[in-house]
């Protein structure tokens, strides 16, 4: 009589995760070797949620927006190659200045639209014009008031009271490892008077330093504390106010890590950072730094990003989803946008991949404040809900992401509906490699129980080889319907087994494990 085994996969032990990077006849059986447009969640494996146009009809191609309230109104400011609009509701207006017109085009260049709110002024730059400003009493942007007329900066960043410019350029000459910040500015306003950036003022708080130590441009800054992390191709500092002759002192923080692209690095809000740099993904605190991706994704990412485009690498934060979007153009993409997000959630340490829709930035804020994740607001059931719910109706800073869909000129909310912009599309997960003790004898599976929730049809293979990495053969895929079948019956043999779940259709199921029953058939 033969011996019969049964393999039971299950994440009770750890979580389900996706890793491309480990050899699967080595890994443990909670990894997947492959999948796409999964999210693992809660020590479950299920469809990621896609997304829904929503805002309109975009003016341009949106390459670049951010949520802004100007007195009580919630509005989207967005960027195109040349013109600035803002979003009221579903209408889309130009707000660019009235004095000079158009900007300079974005077309053909590596700059990209960046800024920030201070004082309750929207600040921003295209990294070729002189900064824009909208200010609460305003009705579009203006060149931001008092600037120098021949400066020029890739990124600006309020921090504290103050302005600061970073990687600048001035009559043309380029001053890649500078910055400057402004004189103290008052709340509801963008500018100090005419000493605002006057360096040589000694009634102005304004400075200029340069951090030459290392060859790498500087790329941007993110406030962290009490410190402005200045990140540098190569380096990574902080700009600290002390007050008195200096305003700031600058410290160096992490001298071989630099950044991979100006927008790849995003806040947590809890005292740390993520960045993606030349070779790997971080997570810091401005003291200590570690990796993120060793061992699970890193040779996988690295190797799919098109080298010609891969300063369009940016990283959004799906706070709401404890997740970092790392959101990329792969090899060939399209125009060069990206077209690819490698995901991680930070809470349970997991990884996955979903495909973009061609987008170059991803924002977060209110999209539509009278859509809530509560029970009030929702038409679905627990069951076959996709929301999350949470304790609050909605939280403006976090709930929403906003998809900038430059390809297609939409926008799209992110984490919405089981489609992507109503075509569905195709979800699997697969796992290579796996084996019972002794790998000397060969084994027929029989049958496999998948343990899933949720509804609709998922669609499960089972297949072997009798050597590593000679090539797995699959069963013909069987129909399963969750909550109706409880087991797949197949005829597979090998001393290593493959499983590959998939669905094409609006399916929202989670995998919570599954059991693989098989016989030892031979000892060849």
């Amino acid at each position: 009589m033969a011996n019969k085994t049964v393999l039971d996969i299950n994440a009770g032990q750890a979580p389900f995760s996706l890793n491309r990077d480990l050899s699967p006849y080595e890994m443990p059986p909670q990894f997947f070797s492959d999948g796409n447009n999964i999210r693992f969640n809660n020590r479950k494996a299920g469809i990621i949620l896609g997304h829904t146009q929503v805002l309109g009809t975009p003016s341009a191609a949106p390459y670049w927006a951010v949520s802004w309230r100007r007195v009580s109104t919630d509005l989207w400011i967005y960027g195109g190659l040349t013109q600035l609009y803002q979003i009221t509701g579903t209408t889309h207006s130009t707000v660019t200045r009235s004095v000079g017109g158009s900007y300079t085009t974005l077309s053909g260049t590596t700059n990209n639209w960046n800024g920030g709110i201070l004082g309750g002024c929207l600040v921003v730059t295209n990294g070729l014009d002189v900064p824009q400003s909208y200010t609460q009493s305003g009705t579009r942007f203006t060149d931001l008031p008092e600037w120098p007329s021949t400066l020029r900066c890739k990124a600006i960043v309020p921090f504290k009271n103050h302005l600061v410019a970073l990687n600048l350029t001035d009559s043309s000459t380029a001053y890649p490892f500078s910055l400057r910040w402004s004189d103290a500015i008052p709340e509801g306003a963008v500018d100090n008077g005419t000493d605002t950036w006057d360096t040589a003022s000694t009634a102005s708080e304004a400075g200029q330093v340069s951090i030459g130590a290392t060859p790498g441009h500087i790329l941007t800054a993110i406030p962290l504390g009490n410190e402005l992390i200045v990140y540098k191709e190569d380096s990574i500092h902080a700009l600290t106010y002390t007050g008195g002759s200096f305003t700031f002192d600058v410290i160096e923080k992490f001298k071989s890590t630099g950044l991979f692209s100006q927008q790849a690095v995003v806040d947590l809000g809890d005292g740390r950072h993520v960045l993606m740099s030349t070779n790997d993904v971080l997570i810091h605190n401005g003291n200590t730094i570690k990796s993120v991706i060793d061992d699970t994704m890193k040779l996988f990412l690295f190797g799919d990003i098109d080298s010609t485009y891969y300063e369009k690498t940016f990283l959004a934060h799906n706070k709401i989803r404890s997740e970092v979007w790392i959101c990329y153009p792969r090899t060939n993409a399209p125009s060069g946008f990206p077209n690819r997000a490698v995901i991680w959630n930070y809470s349970e340490n997991t990884w996955t991949i979903r495909d973009l829709p061609s987008v170059n930035f991803i924002a977060k804020g209110v999209v539509n404040p009278a859509l809530t994740n509560t029970w009030a607001a929702s038409s679905s059931t627990w069951a076959g809900s996709t929301a999350v719910w949470a304790t609050q109706p909605y939280n403006p800073a976090v709930d929403s992401l906003l998809m900038c869909g430059t390809s297609d000129t939409k926008f799209y909310e992110a984490d919405k509906s089981l489609t992507f912009d109503g075509t569905a599309f195709t979800a699997y997960l697969e796992r290579f490699g796996l084996r019972s003790q002794d790998t000397s004898n060969v084994i027929k599976v029989n049958r496999i129980f998948p343990r899933c929730e949720g509804s609709g049809v998922v669609y499960i293979s089972v297949g072997a080889e009798l050597e590593p990495y000679q090539g797995v053969t699959f069963s013909t895929p069987v129909a399963f319907t969750i909550g109706t079948d409880y087991k797949v019956d197949c005829r597979v043999r090998g001393r290593y087994l493959a499983v590959r779940f998939e669905t094409s259709t609006a399916t929202n199921f989670n995998l919570t494990g599954y059991s693989i029953e098989a016989e030892e058939v031979s000892e060849r």
